[in-house]
């Protein structure tokens, strides 16, 4: 044996050793990804509810381990409650009017989740928006509880930041639960009424999770009357880690295993090192390489050439609107759903520098844009330049 494959043997072994001995007298640090998967342990897992679950629902619960267009294709009667746990629900539109026909012919489904995805919320009649559309500079850890609409008890939200919450329900939903901040309650936790069954919707999927359940015996029972709506029938969980192709890899049991995914990884860099130290050493010629034009300018001319034949000068209006609302809210700190309101005209000509009789007069032509059904060129070009002109006296620009 060579002295080079010697030398890398034994670096291999002692790298081995060192990595032993840092792995088991090191403290673990918490993790705090937002995973939801029932098999985690961390603050934001679900082991602790996937185990729990039992007590919960005291009936036959099972778990969905395939695709859910597999799995309701298949089901025929709606004997099982389903329960989607995860940080942004989004299955597909097939999958989803598969999931929509069930509840339809009398099945109930849960779905708690920070996001959902807006083709399954258009489907509902339902839309949602970020808390802070409401309320800004609110300290959620000495301002903000979660409570359900049938308990007086609020829970303590210290330790997650506030996504979603409801902004337009379908006249058949029940509130089954709110955000509160003072005498201030925004809905978090709905019941839709859908054919014969019940979709559920909970945009705080934190609650759920392993720091929350163990933290308190109030926000369990938060947890378990929510999950009480669904105690009539067994429950079915959907493990969306199941059905993602990375745990369909052969590998799999290596990379779950923090120790066996470390000794992989040690075994590949050993491998790569005894190439290394076998191998010649060439130099290759290093090949030129041009570099990639820059067709920004090309790109943007063909957009605008697109939308001058073919768009709609109320669609442009309108995301014109819209801009130029976002740019007040990123710029003026301005709360734009009070647009309508005078404050708001002689708020936005103070933190602006523009006389308030023009700041009125955009704020006007603003509104009759938003009203209005129809649009032509002509209005496009008066709020376009009329809200550049602003800009510029403004020095947004």
């Amino acid at each position: 044996m060579k002295g080079s494959v010697k030398f890398g043997l034994i670096l291999l072994a002692v790298v081995l050793v060192l990595i032993a001995l840092i792995d088991a007298t090191s403290k673990k640090p918490i993790i705090w990804d937002r995973t939801f998967d029932a098999k985690d342990k961390n603050p934001f897992g679900a082991y602790v509810l996937r185990q729990e679950l039992k007590h919960i629902i005291d009936q036959k619960n099972t778990t969905i381990e395939r695709p859910l267009y597999e799995y309701l294709d298949s089901a025929k009667k709606t004997d099982v409650n389903l329960f989607f746990y995860t940080s942004y629900f989004s299955m597909g539109e097939a999958a989803e009017d598969k999931l929509l026909d069930y509840v339809n012919r009398g099945g109930k489904a849960m779905i708690v989740a920070e996001e959902i995805d807006r083709y399954f919320l258009d489907s509902l009649g339902v839309e949602t928006d970020s808390f802070y559309g409401y309320k800004k500079g609110v300290n959620i850890k000495s301002q903000v509880r979660v409570r359900l609409m049938n308990d007086n008890n609020k829970i303590h939200y210290g330790k997650s930041d506030l996504g979603e919450v409801f902004k337009k329900l379908p006249k058949n939903t029940t509130i089954l639960g709110a955000i509160t901040y003072k005498d201030f309650a925004l809905p978090n936790f709905v019941a839709v009424q859908f054919g014969k069954g019940t979709i559920y919707l909970h945009l705080t999927p934190d609650l759920f999770g392993n720091y929350y359940l163990l933290n308190s015996a109030s926000q369990y029972a938060y947890v378990a009357k929510s999950l009480s709506y669904l105690n009539d029938k067994p429950l079915a969980w959907y493990d969306f880690k199941a059905n993602m192709d990375q745990y369909r890899t052969p590998l799999r049991v290596l990379l779950m295993n923090d120790g066996l995914r470390q000794a992989w990884y040690v075994l590949l860099a050993g491998l790569v090192l005894l190439l290394v130290f076998r191998s010649r050493r060439e130099q290759r010629a290093v090949a030129v390489v041009a570099p990639e034009p820059n067709l920004s300018k090309e790109f943007c001319e063909t957009i605008a050439t697109l939308y001058y034949e073919n768009g709609a000068p109320g669609n442009m209006v309108a995301k014109k609107i819209d801009y130029f609302l976002h740019d007040l809210r990123s710029r003026f700190h301005l709360d734009t759903l009070t647009l309508r309101e005078n404050e708001f005209s002689e708020e936005l000509a103070e933190r602006s520098g523009v006389f308030l009789a023009e700041t009125q007069a955009l704020v006007r032509l603003i509104v009759r844009m938003q009203d209005a059904k129809e649009h032509d060129l002509a209005d496009l070009k008066l709020i376009n330049d009329t809200i550049e002109e602003f800009k510029h006296k403004a020095k947004m620009i």
